[in-house]
């Protein structure tokens, strides 16, 4: 206490210098204050009150003696014409007695307001405001202004997994919840004195493990015409990413930066910063604070001529959930105002959650570096530091790059040349068969481009911001089409083309040639055998395996005179009674089909649009 008022008196000497006064002998003594008070704030706290009844003061001297008898000691001089003083440093459960007098310039003093009175309680001397970790053990000991005379402690409220010990004090476990939990403090004292105190308790989680990227269910085969591009596939709902949901980028003069948002956490400080991104209010700021082995802070100032500040927004409530360690991002705030947080942000270098989750109840963390920002981070801190304050007085510790200019230059700063929202992941794909179809990846658009009838397998893999990827693979058959068959032949004529057209007069249409494999210009149309094998009538014929818009249907007759019976269609499986076997050569399948009972004399094909 007597430290604190001791300050008061060097600011009262330095006034008593600065005064003019003519001389000593036309001092006149001045009048006496009256109504001293002396109220009790709580155990270390007293605020004393009077009346000014002078009007030539230089100041007022303040005296206090513990109990009520012995001499008085000076605690130092308040301003003149103030009227009150909060003082600091008392005992718990002691008996103090003040008294105030007023002195001139010449030291000339008046007669004493007081003594005045006053019995400080008991009191919490540690309660506040404390921090733990998820999972890690806690200890915690609450103490008294009067630890010699404690008979109990107890608390109303603690996180799950903490106990308090009564008799000595000390609330300790392993926290099994995370959050803040808000309770009362109370000790009790021999002669039934109590003290109580406001404890809240906070409790971070730790930093998310990363978590690889997952396919969202097996991606679906697609089929394209040859002579089609076919449809570009989004793959925003094939893959996620489990841990990160929204990504920014920093672009500065040693690298990119990128930031894993937290917004399951951190929800508005997450929009407060996209706020600032989507205005661009971050282009052109700098880094202006770096503390190697502690944080380089930014956001603030932008890096020109007068390091002027950066425009803000309202300020965001502080939602303090994740420990602040090594690679995570926090906001910072004025000391004091835990609701105070704008657009400065920090990445801490170390391990800081002991020293900035007990602060100020404790730092937002919104977001994390992924992937190896952090050497960029790294290579920020290490750069040499300067003291710019002549310009901006935040600029005591500014990085430069390059040989450090004496003199503050914008352009030897790091500064932040771009700052914007960024994919999560980013896609690339390839092709088992690129004879058969090319893929590529615009953005998250999957494209293919069909070169030949046929089927291959496309792999997509995504890769998230800390280089972790997972892969997915489909199917993708190209089919061939009349059209594009017509167009790949030399006829002649444009009405060569027709389906039914048979340029080469070997007796089969061009719909014959196209479904069943065979040279439309080439005179022998396609070869179909007919057998008996056991007593039932077989057909072996070929067959284009990748056709669409055309089917074959196998077809079965007892008597010409009468209805033609389908059996099997082109359409369905190989897997069917009719069908012995089916072999699959250079796009061309063989297929023999048999009676299965011996019904019938007579089969054929029957090719339709």
């Amino acid at each position: 206490m007597k430290n604190h008022i001791n300050r008061l008196l060097r600011f009262l000497a330095f006034g008593i210098l600065g005064m003019m006064v003519p001389t000593v002998a036309m001092a006149v003594a001045p009048i006496a204050p009256s109504n001293l008070t002396a109220q009790a704030i709580n155990y270390n706290t007293v605020n004393l009150g009077w009346t000014d009844n002078s009007n030539n003061e230089a100041g007022f001297e303040v005296q206090f003696r513990v109990g009520t008898t012995g001499s008085f000691t000076s605690l130092g001089f308040a301003d003149p014409n103030q009227v009150s003083v909060s003082l600091t440093g008392t005992a718990g459960n002691t008996t103090y007695q003040f008294q105030i007098r007023a002195v001139n310039a010449a030291f000339e003093y008046s007669g004493f307001a007081g003594p005045v009175t006053v019995l400080t309680p008991y009191g919490v001397a540690s309660a506040g405001y404390q921090a733990g970790l998820l999972g890690e053990a806690f200890s915690f000991s609450l103490t008294s202004s009067n630890p010699s005379l404690v008979t109990s402690y107890a608390v109303s409220a603690l996180p799950n997994g903490l106990i308090l010990n009564p008799t000595t004090g000390v609330i300790s476990g392993i926290p099994t919840t995370a959050g803040k939990v808000m309770g009362t403090v109370t000790i009790s004292h021999t002669g039934g004195g109590t003290a109580s105190a406001p404890l809240t308790l906070r409790i971070f989680r730790p930093l998310p493990a990363l978590a690889a990227p997952v396919a969202n269910g097996p991606m679906a085969g697609q089929a394209i015409t040859l002579g089609a591009t076919g449809t570009p596939i989004s793959l925003s709902a094939a893959f996620s990413d489990p841990d990160v949901s929204s990504a920014a980028r920093l672009t500065t003069d040693l690298g990119n930066i990128d930031y894993a948002f937290l917004p399951g956490t951190a929800p508005s400080t997450v929009a407060n910063f996209l706020g600032y991104l989507s205005r661009g209010d971050f282009v052109n700021t700098m880094f202006h604070r770096s503390i190697p082995g502690f944080i380089i802070q930014g956001g603030a100032f932008r890096a020109d001529a007068t390091a002027s500040a950066a425009a803000t927004q309202p300020p965001v409530v502080n939602e303090p959930d994740i420990t602040n360690v090594r690679g995570t991002v926090a906001m910072a705030k004025v000391e004091g105002v835990p609701n105070s947080a704008t657009n400065q942000f920090f990445i801490n270098l170390a391990e800081n959650g002991s020293n900035l989750d007990n602060q100020n109840e404790g730092f937002t963390v919104f977001a994390r570096v992924a992937g190896s920002g952090m050497n960029v981070a790294d290579a920020i801190a290490a750069l040499p530091t300067r003291n710019y304050s002549s310009v901006n007085g935040a600029l005591v510790a500014t990085p430069v790059r390059g040989t450090p200019p004496t003199v503050y230059n914008p352009a030897a700063l790091v500064r932040v040349l771009s700052a914007g929202v960024l994919p999560i992941l980013q896609y690339s794909a390839v092709s088992s068969d690129p004879s058969v179809s090319g893929v590529s990846v615009n953005g998250t658009e999957l494209s293919f481009t069909p070169l030949s009838a046929g089927v291959c397998t496309v792999t997509v893999t995504a890769t998230d911001l800390d280089g972790q990827s997972v892969d997915s693979s489909f199917p993708v058959t190209i089919n061939d089409s009349y059209q594009s068959w017509a167009g790949r032949q030399n006829f002649l004529l444009p009405s060569d083309a027709d389906l039914t057209a048979d340029p080469d007069k070997d007796g089969a249409i061009n719909l014959m040639e196209f479904a069943l494999v065979s040279p439309p210009l080439g005179g022998t149309a396609a070869q179909i055998t007919s057998s008996v094998v056991g007593g039932r009538l077989q057909m072996t014929f070929p067959l284009r395996q990748w056709m669409t818009g055309k089917t074959v249907t196998l077809q079965s007759n007892d008597d010409l005179s009468g209805e033609w019976t389908d059996q099997w269609s082109s359409a369905g499986s190989m897997v069917h009674p009719w069908i012995v076997s089916s072999t699959a050569v250079n796009g061309i399948i063989t297929v023999t089909a048999r009676d299965p009972d011996g019904l019938y004399r007579f089969l054929r094909l029957k090719i339709q649009n």
